[in-house]
């Protein structure tokens, strides 16, 4: 079984069209999601029903899923985010948002995975996992070896086996006894200095988690962002991953 692990899609649908087709190539069986599949980008309808109809095993909810599937204030978000989540609003459907509305904070996949989109002591809260120090925060609430997360956009790994260490990964060999936690990138919104679109392989019985870098048109998604009158500065981010 070989699971492909999507994540911070932000309705960039030139992005996650790419990695789906080199999901393709790498016969991927199963897909995850850890969330924000809408804001920031210009086709949230789009790729919101392409992520229902891949029938993901699992997906939790993201901040920006739930701010757009809600009429709630719009608190803690700078100003281009904040009308990017509130022109998605409009371009929802009720089914969907309704949708959005009941995914979960954080999941589990039998003994060995967990989903969350931010943190897992406080998942609803949308704290953020940087640094080491955090993550040994995170790590203690969680009780399966593997927890893959997202929201930074900046694909880092922690692991622990009495102290904590993590970095920048390419592919990680799953250890006994190990935690591991892992940020699996953002497919719509890089913001590492990478403007390719990021998501991670698992293959469960070779015990091997795999980060992946995938081209895409990079100006068409610019030009939607801008025709649909969001602020400009959400499409020049793209062409620098920042």
């Amino acid at each position: 079984m070989k699971y492909a692990v999507l994540g911070d899609i932000h309705a960039n649908l030139e992005a996650l069209t790419a990695v789906l087709e080199k999901c393709q190539e790498l016969a991927v069986d199963a897909y995850l999601c850890i969330g924000d599949i809408v804001g920031y980008n210009a086709n949230p309808r789009e790729c919101l029903e392409i992520i229902r109809h891949l029938n993901c095993e699992v997906v939790t909810k993201g901040n920006h899923d739930e701010q757009a599937s809600s009429e709630m204030e719009l608190v803690g978000f700078n100003p281009q985010a904040a009308r990017a989540i509130e022109w998605t609003r409009n371009q929802l459907t009720e089914e969907q948002r309704i949708w959005m509305a009941g995914l979960p904070y954080r999941q589990t996949i039998g003994a060995r995975v967990t989903l969350v989109h931010a943190t897992l002591d406080m998942p609803h809260m949308w704290g953020y996992v940087f640094d080491k120090y955090s993550a040994e925060v995170c790590l203690g609430y969680q009780f399966t070896q593997i927890c893959f997360f997202g929201h930074t956009h900046v694909p880092l790994a922690f692991e622990k086996y009495g102290t904590v260490n993590g970095g920048g990964y390419d592919e990680i060999r799953l250890q006994s006894n190990h935690k591991y936690l892992v940020n699996v990138g953002s497919i719509g919104q890089p913001r590492d200095g990478d403007p390719r679109a990021a998501f991670v392989s698992y293959v469960p019985d070779d015990r091997l988690i795999q980060l992946h870098r995938v081209e895409y048109d990079v100006g068409a998604a610019q030009r939607k962002i801008v025709a649909a009158g969001l602020p400009e500065r959400l499409a020049q981010r793209l062409g620098v991953g920042r």
